[in-house]
């Protein structure tokens, strides 16, 4: 493995809302980068939040100014986006319901955002039940990102969204992290879509590992495998030290029916996101958010099992960093977006590195 160039993205220095985070990406037939993220910030967690979609016709060397795909009352946060062809991709994305940043955020709220972001909060008691709700959504694009169709209520979200399998079935394993049942509440469950992405159905549910509770695993994605499997990586937070982020694996033979016995990689790092390459293995990368704090990635193989070698894709400053996205590039190079802060800059910016699994 090898790194080619980085570079930026979208980087605001001076701005009230330089703050973005948590980037998605995908490719047309026609070689153009579409990247989606959070921005227009204040920090980490704040009520500005709105979904932008960058573009670049070159190969990522430059991207256009951004445009607005999601602009909701609450925070919009943590896009996927997933091409399903003929100009056409899907966006999804989430918001904590209006209790939570009235409550238990409201402090955070102010460490990042002063005054202006729990002013804004204290608004909040003027909306109606459904705006105040949250939830996961997503959209369609049409023409190549210009046209953006209405927001839909899905009830399970990933930070990367959903994945389209080779039958062109779209194939959404995320978490109910914002289920009104407390029954349901952070469950693993599969929405499929036969129409591209028209509408979905409830499909199986992934259940965690016995002796687990729910709340361990988080921000799951999904790779179908040569032999027609899909294998789901997970965020895991398997010992009492919050900054310690690994990743544990399961397959399904029967698109989320049964899956196999959770199994832990030992990775120092998460959430994962996986990209098949041009040579049919997987790209894996996430972000480490202890020291040595960067993006990193691994070559996973047909098969599903991960390669011993990392290759560190970029180093960072500080833990406020990570949910790299790749995909495949016409040259097949790889192009991973992630967000950390650059050089000494105050916010996080998106950030890019291509590089080649060879």
């Amino acid at each position: 493995m090898r790194i080619i160039k980085q570079g930026i993205v979208s980087g605001k220095t001076d701005s009230f809302f330089s703050y973005c985070a948590w980037p998605s990406a995908c490719v047309d037939e026609n070689g153009v980068i579409y990247v989606v993220c959070s921005g227009n910030r204040m920090g980490h967690l704040c009520p500005f939040g709105k979904i932008l979609m960058f573009r670049s016709f070159d190969g990522g060397l430059t991207f256009t100014p951004p445009s607005i795909t999601a602009d909701r009352f609450l925070d919009n946060r943590d896009p996927g986006i997933l091409y399903l062809g003929g100009g056409r991709m899907l966006v999804t994305d989430c918001s904590h319901p209006a209790v939570n940043y009235e409550t238990e955020y409201n402090d955070w709220i102010y460490s990042d955002s002063g005054t202006a972001g729990t002013g804004l909060v204290k608004h909040y008691s003027g909306l109606g039940e459904a705006d105040r709700a949250g939830g996961c959504f997503y959209r369609i694009l049409e023409n190549y990102g210009n046209t953006v169709g209405e927001d839909r209520r899905i009830p399970v979200h990933c930070p990367h969204g959903p994945i389209m399998l080779s039958d062109g079935t779209v194939f959404y394993l995320g978490k109910e992290a914002f289920s009104p049942c407390p029954e349901r509440k952070d469950r693993f469950s599969v929405y499929i879509s036969e129409n591209s992405g028209e509408t979905f159905e409830k499909a199986a549910e992934c259940p965690v590992p016995d002796g687990y509770n729910t709340d361990t695993f988080h921000e799951a994605h999904c790779a179908e495998l040569a032999d027609g499997r899909i294998m789901a990586l997970f965020r895991s937070h398997l010992t009492e030290d919050d900054s310690y982020f690994t990743v544990m694996k399961t397959f399904t033979s029967d698109r989320g029916k049964t899956w196999s016995e959770w199994e832990k990689t030992g990775i120092c790092g998460s959430p994962p996101h996986i990209c098949k390459t041009a040579s049919g293995s997987f790209a894996l990368t996430y972000g480490r958010r202890i020291e040595p704090y960067g993006i990193y990635a691994r070559i996973v193989d047909g098969e599903g099992n991960i390669g011993d070698e990392e290759i560190k894709l970029a180093s960072c400053r500080d833990s406020d960093i990570g949910y790299p996205c790749t995909v495949l590039l016409p040259d097949k190079t790889l192009f991973t977006v992630y967000y950390a802060r650059y050089k000494s800059d105050t916010y996080a910016s998106l950030l890019y590195t291509i590089w080649s699994e060879e």
